[in-house]
């Protein structure tokens, strides 16, 4: 299978869930995300499903599997597109979650939040994750 085919979840999966382990970082996502294959609940007219969430915003959810895609919502049609794809397409204030019934569920804000905030946001955690790592180190 090529790389980056729905069913080689391997790397976004993978990514993902390093990512939420802190041994890689957001910016690495970023990068594996755009060039992967999603898919997502295909609605009966064009574009994407969106769902609000009180208090959270507003959320298209896409998965690494058409078998993901199956357990969350059963049987139905999908669409297929590149994570870059998808993000240059949805309009502003969408978030995507990828994932959202697995462990390695992660939520991509590009499209939710202004650049400039998440990057802040984005190194602001970067800081937080490294001193703990470092207090992690001195108890050892």
């Amino acid at each position: 299978m090529a790389e980056g085919a729905i069913g080689d979840e391997a790397a976004v999966a993978a990514c993902a869930q390093a990512v939420r382990s802190g041994k890689r970082s957001l910016d690495e996502f970023d990068l594996v995300f755009a060039r992967a294959m999603v898919c997502g609940r295909r609605p009966a007219r064009p574009g994407v499903e969106v769902v609000e969430v009180e208090g959270r915003g507003r959320w298209t959810f896409v998965f690494s599997t058409p078998q993901r895609l199956a357990a969350h919502y059963g049987d139905c049609g999908l669409y297929a597109t590149t994570g870059a794809d998808l993000l240059e397409q949805l309009p502003v204030g969408i978030g995507v979650m990828l994932d959202p019934d697995d462990d390695h569920r992660m939520p991509i804000l590009n499209r939710m939040v202004p650049p400039k905030i998440l990057a802040a946001v984005r190194r602001r955690n970067e800081h937080h994750s490294s001193k703990a790592g470092e207090q992690q180190e001195r108890v050892r």
